[in-house]
């Protein structure tokens, strides 16, 4: 008998994430992007492919047949389809969804 054997491997441990000390926030300020690079003429790239199959998945499982888009993702071929799409499965997954975003104050 190996040691290995009476020894089975422990399970793995999970990574503790780092603790923010109360009252502490952490402030990230993100510059809005140029108009120019909004282009909703622009083809899919593969990110979006994959966001829109995650979301046909959602869509798929959670909606009943009468209440789907309808929408075959494969025709979808621009950025700006592919907005209208998920904005639509967002609405039909999320009804109570809110109508205006909340204000942060940061102090």
């Amino acid at each position: 008998m190996t040691d290995e054997a009476s020894n089975p491997p422990s399970p793995p441990t999970r990574r503790r994430r780092r603790e923010v000390p109360k009252g502490e926030i952490t402030r990230i300020d993100v510059p809005k992007p140029p108009e120019s690079a909004r282009n909703p003429q622009r083809p899919v790239s593969d990110l979006i492919k994959a966001q829109l199959r995650h979301v046909q998945h959602a869509e798929n499982a959670r909606l009943p047949h009468g209440k789907r888009s309808g929408v075959d993702i494969r025709d979808i071929k621009t950025e700006g389809q592919a907005a209208e799409y998920i904005r639509q499965v967002t609405l039909l997954l999320h009804p109570q969804g809110r109508k205006r975003s909340l204000k942060k104050k940061f102090s």
